[in-house]
């Protein structure tokens, strides 16, 4: 009975069947609070510990007490109420209290967990270039934080069919809409490093710290402009959920080869064995 009722009401809130949160929650008020999407595979969550680092360092960042023993127990106890495929969402806030955009030092966080099935795979994908950009804000870089207007406007300039190309105030790439950003030149594998923003996607450190390595391929973690994407030979996108995209075309800008992608799917595959091609 209640494993029927969660898959029908998939949130929990705190440990509890629940689809709501109070009023006075900060992640409503001021968006301070964190998140994490990841991929469920028979059951388990395979890349786990990485989202559960880049948790923690985003709970740092925010000042949240985030009690890690507490939210795996928890993920643990959702888990079996869902079926064994599918992606959780997992949402940390700062909880409720404090005056205005000061918290109450150690206030107990709010926990949120939800279900969704695995997304249906896309064809490789076509780039647009948003208009929006990206401000630079060193201290929230690279943590995966409540506040994504910046993203909403973008996705809002785009056309049916196509997935965002982010970029910042200074013209450089920094990430797709909803993942990370590899491109290949002649000089060999590049993505932006995420100092100023941006998301350090945990599929993205895995590619960086073991799978290219193992490969044997090169990759820099460098700027780069649009202007350079007319030498690429290839690119793809990446996250926890979806795992490698190739990117076939640029929108305004190069069409690319997707073939050259296929060697670093099939590495990751044998690492996390749902990213399939």
């Amino acid at each position: 009975m209640l494993r029927s009722a969660a898959v029908n009401s998939p949130w929990l809130v705190n440990g509890a069947v629940c689809d709501r949160v109070p009023a006075g929650d900060r992640g409503l008020h001021y968006g301070q609070g964190l998140f994490e999407t990841m991929r469920l595979s028979g059951g388990e969550l395979p890349l786990w510990p990485r989202h559960r680092a880049r948790l923690s360092r985003g709970a740092r960042t925010l000042g949240i007490a985030l009690d890690e023993v507490q939210v795996e127990d928890e993920l643990a106890r959702a888990r079996a109420l869902w079926p064994s495929e599918g992606v959780v969402k997992l949402i940390i806030t700062a909880g409720s209290g404090g005056e205005g955009y000061r918290a109450d030092a150690g206030a107990a966080p709010t926990r949120v967990i939800g279900y969704r099935p695995v997304p249906e795979p896309r064809a490789p994908l076509r780039l647009q270039v948003c208009s929006h950009r990206l401000p630079c804000a060193p201290a929230l870089a690279g943590i995966k934080h409540l506040n994504r207007l910046d993203q909403v406007l973008a996705a809002r300039e785009l056309d049916p069919g196509c997935e965002g190309l982010l970029l910042d105030g200074s013209q450089r790439i920094v990430e797709v809409l909803s993942g990370n950003f590899f491109v290949k030149s002649a000089a060999g594998w590049r993505t932006p490093p995420l100092t100023g923003n941006g998301v350090r996607g945990v599929l993205r450190e895995l590619l960086l710290d073991t799978v290219f390595p193992a490969l044997g391929e090169t990759l820099d973690e460098a700027d780069m402009t649009l202007s350079e994407l007319c030498a690429a030979e290839a690119a793809f996108a990446c996250n926890a959920v979806r795992g490698i995209e190739p990117v076939a075309r640029i929108e305004g800008w190069c069409n690319l080869d997707i073939g050259a992608v296929a060697p670093i799917s099939a590495a990751l595959h044998r690492l996390v064995p749902c990213f399939a091609d």
